[in-house]
């Protein structure tokens, strides 16, 4: 004979199973409208299913290419493992795709799972993900745009002093920088343990705009100093230097005179020589800073990446 019967949750005991990592509150699995069936063996068979918010711990070092490592566990509130024994059915994959509805930020990578061993005091159940996150979002979105600050940045020591927009144009990159910075940290958990290669990388940008601005403040000053007062030595020196990098024969020129004494080209040296050789010393410096910074990025993700874009 086939026999099968439903009853409701509230007419047979059942285990108060709770999500143990819960996010809020300690919520029981199942609701009182779920039929539980009775086989004629005596076996007891529920199906519950519901919605939870489980946490998870962060490590945001590689955002947006990093891989996230949740576990998701249940055991019994009230009763010990020698009341409510919570095991996994033998054979078949830990998680039921059946319901699964792709996410547009997250993919799963695996999954597992384990119940507790005999060893424990408690009976539970823990089931695995492991998450990758999609970075096309916010490479589209996100870095492209700080790579394109970061080469921005550079022409602010092209643009002439005579312009007028040079401290503008600093300024503007400078709060670019800093709205991109607060975008990303609006994206990611609040974690003080591990910071992400993209914030560091943020906030070096921010440091180095800082340092155009005032740089840029200290040569528009130069440029506009009355002619009639002389260039000082180490001024003098940063033009030789920049004559030195544009022309091996201006470089051999401008040293022909040690221990102070200047030819008549060094002579004419005045605030429009001075300024132009900041510009060009620190388009170049920042220039080699920049590729150094985004070496240095890209060989610690050189491990991580595994995305083809």
């Amino acid at each position: 004979m086939n026999f099968c019967n439903g009853m409701k949750r509230t007419e047979i005991w059942t285990p108060d199973i709770v999500l143990k990592n819960g996010v809020k509150k300690f919520e029981e699995l199942g609701g009182d409208f779920y039929y539980l069936q009775l086989k004629p063996d005596g076996s007891v068979y529920w199906w519950p299913f519901q919605v939870f918010q489980s946490k998870c711990d962060m490590d945001i070092t590689y955002f947006p290419f990093d891989d996230q490592f949740c576990n998701i566990t249940f055991n019994s509130w009230s009763f010990s493992k020698y009341e409510v024994n919570l095991t996994l059915f033998s054979g078949g994959l830990p998680v039921d795709y059946y319901n699964y509805v792709e996410n547009s930020v997250w993919d799963i990578v695996s999954t597992g799972a384990y119940a507790s061993p005999e060893s424990e005091v408690e009976s539970e159940v823990t089931f695995s993900l492991h998450l990758r996150r999609k970075p096309l979002y916010y490479v589209m979105n996100l870095i492209l745009p700080i790579i394109l600050l970061g080469v921005i940045n550079l022409f602010a020591f092209v643009i002439p002093a005579d312009a007028g927009e040079k401290m503008s144009f600093s300024v503007t990159v400078f709060l670019a920088f800093a709205v991109f910075l607060s975008i990303i940290s609006m994206q990611l958990p609040i974690n003080s343990e591990k910071t992400s290669l993209m914030e560091m990388y943020l906030i070096l940008q921010l440091t180095i705009g800082v340092a155009t601005i005032a740089i840029s403040s200290l040569q528009l000053r130069f440029h506009h100093r009355r002619p009639k007062r002389t260039v000082g030595r180490f001024l003098r020196g940063l033009v030789a230097i920049e004559r030195c990098l544009r022309c091996k024969r201006c470089c051999h020129q401008s040293d022909s005179h040690k221990n102070g004494d200047y030819d008549a080209e060094d002579d004419e040296i005045d605030w429009n020589d001075v300024s132009s050789a900041i510009d060009f010393i620190c388009f170049w410096t920042v220039l080699v800073f920049e590729i150094a910074i985004a070496s240095v990025i890209l060989i610690m993700l050189s491990n991580k990446v595994e995305y083809i874009l």
